[in-house]
């Protein structure tokens, strides 16, 4: 049998002890596998207790076809039930809903299939094959998953790494004296931030060493091996003003025509593009 639990992130990165339930066929506890409630059990006597009986069938005057087909009286199990269990009508098998645990450890890779030895669906004619769970990372929910507030919440993990969208306001990226602190998956604070006068572009990506997945390996964090981390990986993006004051208007554009003379760049005789329809102002930037 295969399964799939989602499991949330923090789990992922922090390692956890959960339990999930199944409905499987399971052998009835009842009359023990017999199917009978006083626990006596005949052999059929249409097929004599080989579950399958020999049908002539005619195809022309003189010509007979022989075919082997389940017995129809016991159903092919070559035995045959007086009083019938209560539980299980006769059957031997019943579904019902089993508890397993489930033991999620730091850093395990999304798709990790643990096996579960002889926990399949259950019949007293065959040994129970294997339960394989298969762990998927499930998606990230405000009520239900982030009881502690943790900006870690809405990572997303590739790899060994974990990726951030950090936004930043027109000032902030250009002008830059401005810090960010992010809660982690597990409750520290990653700070990220810039001094005065350190610009970030759009789109500009930032890579913080070590505070990204734990690296899964067998032994852990034990005196056998110490826990190895992958990078946060951070893309900023830049919010520009949708509408501004006219005296913010005004300010701005004084204080661009004042820069923009002395250190302006044609953007336009750079590009190498033909000169048609440009202003008298030109096409510059700072």
């Amino acid at each position: 049998m295969e399964v799939r639990v989602s499991i949330p992130l923090k789990d992922f990165y922090n390692g956890h002890s959960t339990e999930f339930q199944l409905e499987k066929q399971m052998i009835c506890e009842e009359c023990e596998g017999t199917g009978s409630a006083d626990g006596q059990v005949d052999t059929c006597h249409a097929c004599h207790g080989h579950g399958v009986q020999i049908k002539k069938h005619q195809l022309a005057p003189g010509i007979f076809q022989q075919v082997q087909v389940a017995c129809d009286h016991c159903g092919g199990q070559g035995k045959t039930i007086k009083h019938k269990c209560p539980v299980c009508a006769g059957s031997r098998v019943v579904r019902k809903v089993q508890t397993h645990q489930l033991v999620i450890e730091r850093g395990t890779p999304k798709g990790k299939r643990i096996v579960y030895e002889n926990e399949a669906d259950e019949s007293p004619d065959w040994v129970a094959g294997d339960l394989q769970v298969t762990l998927t990372e499930k998606e990230a929910n405000l009520e239900e998953d982030n009881e502690l507030k943790v900006d870690g919440t809405f990572f997303r993990r590739k790899g060994d790494h974990l990726y951030w969208k950090e936004l930043l306001s027109l000032r902030e990226a250009w002008m830059g004296d401005w810090s960010r602190n992010l809660t982690h998956l597990d409750g520290h604070v990653v700070q990220l931030g810039r001094k005065r006068g350190e610009t970030v572009q759009p789109n500009h990506i930032e890579r913080v060493a070590g505070e990204g997945m734990p690296k899964w390996h067998e032994d852990g964090d034990s005196v056998y091996h110490t826990t190895q981390f992958g990078d946060l990986i951070v893309e900023y993006f830049v919010v520009l003003p949708d509408q501004m004051e006219k005296g913010m208007e005004k300010d701005f554009w004084a204080m661009w025509e004042k820069w923009r003379k002395k250190h302006g760049v044609d953007l336009q005789k750079d590009s190498g593009r033909p000169a048609v329809n440009v202003g008298n102002g030109g096409k510059d930037e700072l």
